[in-house]
């Protein structure tokens, strides 16, 4: 069991989503890597001060909206795929071998 309570997005219209600290996760079920990189992502968790929600987006049954997410902050769409967004702004991304919970809890917010 995650120790992270992921949350689910149901679509981009809602202007409050991304208000605070959050990070999204873009995860593919059917990708052995997406799978991996997740599961340490989830291991290596340390709960942070600075993150408040956590998302969880599957880019299979959810395309639109990891696509919708990719063109917002003007991304290229990869899985696994991270961003740290800080009020609606991205101040990090990184993808396949370089998600790391570590790196994520070295970044000032």
């Amino acid at each position: 069991m995650s120790k992270i309570n992921w949350l689910t997005i149901d679509n981009l219209n809602n202007t409050d989503l991304f208000n605070s600290n959050c990070v999204i996760f873009k995860h593919s079920k059917r990708c052995i890597v997406s799978r991996m990189v997740l599961y340490k992502f989830e291991y290596d968790y340390n709960k942070s001060n600075f993150v408040d929600k956590f998302f969880l987006v599957d880019v299979i049954k959810e395309k639109n909206l990891s696509n919708e997410i990719a063109s917002y902050f003007d991304l290229n769409h990869e899985s696994p795929q991270l961003l740290l967004i800080k009020s609606n702004t991205l101040i990090h991304s990184a993808s396949h071998s370089g998600i790391s919970f570590s790196d994520l809890d070295k970044i000032n917010c």
